[in-house]
């Protein structure tokens, strides 16, 4: 049976007219009587993926389509790109569960995942993935769009990536095409898309499908405010309980407790944050004749330079959120390093704060996560302080000597 006799059946069946199944697919009427007639005998693929997702085929009748039409549906079962879990992640319960919740439950199932330098997104990103991939059985997409030089990815190859993964090699000329054959797949199937690192909305609005059987899962350094129906999880740094037992469960349970003090110290000067908890007990666990006290000694000498392990580095965590500010954005920042928290208020008459009184470009570097908002203003990381005061010129005391 030829193509458009099998698509004029279906479209009988759904008791859809060609006018109503042109509105539906974004195909001209025109181009429908063609198909329908014979007169255009082998169509593209992404005609055919448009036609069968607007007549709400199912899987069986799906696959009937683009086999009449020479073009075979794409093959994922159970694709599965998700890195591996992180065995060491801990204290994110709650967000763990309402992502859980949010991803496998009816609606729009969008999700973003921000916070400050060093704050675990990618970790709990992927640890939510494993934790839903059951649910997907069309397969599961990962991909960091981050360029390697760290600029953002374009949104053509952002959908060139995702139609990959979904089967389509060769994805369609222009944008519009590109679009529309994504959201068709995936409104047809049940797929997973982590996307990391996302840098503005406009990166991934146009795979968006509303409510449909697939789930988008975003990570990004900034809050994407622009998003619509996206469910927000924005991680802050432990408190100093839990970033203790981090240390411990790093070090080990008798070195915290022989040095409770310098304990505190260690987390107090990673500031809490599960990147640099990390790297400063992993560093420990490795020097086994170091103590604790030494620990926390060359944290307050060297800071961010004693944050570097092999290629985790709180620095290059701290740096890619300040590439992606505005050069005057940018160049607050290192003025704001010089500035005690209680000064960080976008009210001049707040503590006598007269170096602070643009609110606009303050909101900027807290949607870009530099800032911590607090009731009376903001506050300023010390380890994104100590960055910004590098940035500005101050030689790192290791580089002086």
């Amino acid at each position: 049976m030829g193509f458009g006799t099998v698509l004029r059946t279906l479209r009988a069946e759904t008791g859809l007219t060609q006018e109503e199944l042109a509105d539906r697919s974004g195909l001209s009427v025109r181009a429908i009587r063609n198909l329908e007639s014979g007169r255009t005998a082998r169509p593209q693929r992404q005609s055919v993926v448009l036609l069968a997702t607007a007549l709400g085929l199912a899987e069986q009748d799906r696959a009937t389509l683009l086999a009449s039409a020479g073009r075979p549906a794409p093959v994922l079962p159970g694709r599965c790109e998700l890195p591996p879990d992180v065995p060491e992640l801990f204290a994110r319960d709650a967000a763990t569960a309402a992502l859980t919740r949010l991803l496998t439950t009816d609606g729009p199932r969008l999700a973003l995942i921000t916070g400050g330098p060093g704050v675990g997104r990618t970790a709990l990103a992927v640890r939510v993935a494993h934790r839903v991939r059951t649910h997907f059985p069309d397969g599961q997409i990962f991909a960091d769009i981050d360029q390697p030089d760290g600029s953002p990815m374009s949104v053509d190859d952002v959908l060139a990536r995702v139609l990959r993964s979904l089967g389509h090699p060769d994805p369609p000329p222009t944008r519009d095409e590109a679009a529309a054959l994504a959201r068709a797949e995936l409104t047809a199937r049940r797929v997973l898309v982590v996307l990391d690192n996302v840098a503005a909305e406009a990166q991934v609005r146009l795979l968006l499908t509303g409510d449909s059987p697939s789930a988008v899962l975003l990570t990004s350094r900034r809050r994407l405010v622009a998003l619509p129906g996206a469910h927000t999880v924005r991680l802050e740094p432990f408190g100093l309980d839990c970033a203790l037992v981090m240390l411990t469960r790093l070090i080990g349970v008798r070195a915290v407790q022989r040095d409770p003090a310098s304990a505190k110290a260690v987390a107090a000067a990673c500031s809490c944050l599960p990147l640099a908890l990390h790297i400063a007990g992993t560093w420990l666990a490795s020097h086994p004749h170091r103590t604790l006290a030494d620990l926390a000694a060359r944290l307050a000498e060297h800071g961010l330079d004693q944050l570097t392990l092999a290629d985790l580095s709180m620095r290059a965590s701290i740096e890619a959120h300040v590439n992606e500010l505005r050069p005057e954005d940018r160049q607050l920042l290192r003025g704001l390093s010089h500035v005690d928290d209680a000064g960080l208020s976008p009210d001049p008459t707040h503590h006598g704060a007269d170096q602070c009184t643009d609110y606009d470009a303050l909101a900027r570097l807290a949607f870009a996560n530099l800032l911590t908002p607090t009731r009376d203003g903001y506050r300023l990381d010390q380890l994104v302080r100590r960055y910004a005061r590098e940035d500005a010129g101050q030689p790192r005391l290791r580089a002086a000597r």
